[in-house]
């Protein structure tokens, strides 16, 4: 679904703006779209590529290009895509869809830098654009710049306060800002519409690095009736066994989260920070 949120084939929107849903290129567009929706990526282009040769003039082309672009970055084809995306925005220089789509691709292939010019030109043209507001703070985030992140983030979440997704960006920079508090009411809201295992493990470690002791066994636990092979989980069991001072139970359950697939360095610092107390 969120794949094809991103793209812009609309084909109600073509069919009443720019012919009947019988011409060639509409039924190419319809094929490309049902192919999308069965993630069948490579076949999706090859129909959309053919409607833009059915009618080369049409203006359109643009949102399909860009369309054929995002389904190359799908199927894997980075450097396509970004080929396919600049011939787009070349096309549509004011479009900031298609900026935006080059962005994640960028993104997605270490050119951060990169990514980062163009969400500021997207921001520069339209600071309304609430997804470019999210996908800049998740780049701060990762490469770093937690104050960055998080005004980007209360931007995107003046523009869509409920929207789940920039309620867990906020909670996970609270959470790596040395902010548990503020994080813990935040996981509270996602738990209530959508309560998954990741949650309980994300407010569960918010709550030991607050020795709310049962609080977070409690977490632990309604985590664990969700998914019992969750890694962070065990990871986080792990850590309150120590603060109870388990150290055998602790051993066990950083045990159990390795095999579970947790980067065995995390579990040995646990115990070696432990040590050092």
């Amino acid at each position: 679904m969120e794949i094809r949120k991103v793209l812009t084939v609309m084909c109600c929107a073509f069919v009443s703006l720019f012919g009947s849903a019988d011409s060639d290129y509409m039924k190419y567009v319809q094929w490309g779209d049902d192919a999308i929706a069965k993630g069948k990526w490579s076949e999706a282009i090859t129909y959309l590529e053919e409607a833009m040769r059915t009618e080369p003039s049409n203006p359109q082309n643009v949102m399909l290009l860009s369309n054929v672009g995002m389904l190359h970055h799908y199927a894997g084809e980075d450097s396509l895509a970004l080929h396919t995306l600049s011939e787009a925005r070349a096309m549509a220089p004011s479009s900031v869809v298609i900026l935006n789509n080059r962005a994640r691709v960028l993104s997605a292939m270490g050119r951060a830098d990169d990514a980062l010019k163009d969400y500021d030109l997207i921001l520069q043209m339209d600071s309304t654009f609430a997804d470019a507001w999210y996908d800049r703070a998740a780049l701060h985030l990762r490469g770093g710049r937690p104050d960055l992140a998080e005004a980007d983030a209360r931007k995107f979440m003046e523009a869509i306060p409920d929207d789940l997704q920039g309620k867990l960006l906020m909670a996970v920079i609270y959470s790596n800002t040395r902010r548990p508090a503020e994080a813990i009411p935040l996981y509270t809201e996602l738990i209530k519409v959508k309560p998954e295992a990741v949650y309980y493990s994300a407010r569960a470690m918010c709550r030991l690095q607050l020795e709310e002791l049962a609080e977070a066994a409690d977490d632990i636990a309604r985590g664990l009736e969700l998914d019992p092979r969750d890694a962070e989980l065990y990871y986080c069991r792990a850590f309150l066994n120590l603060l109870r001072y388990r150290e055998d139970d602790a051993r066990a359950d950083a045990a159990k989260a390795v095999e579970l697939g947790l980067n065995p360095a995390r579990a040995a610092a646990l115990f070696g920070n432990k040590a050092k107390q």
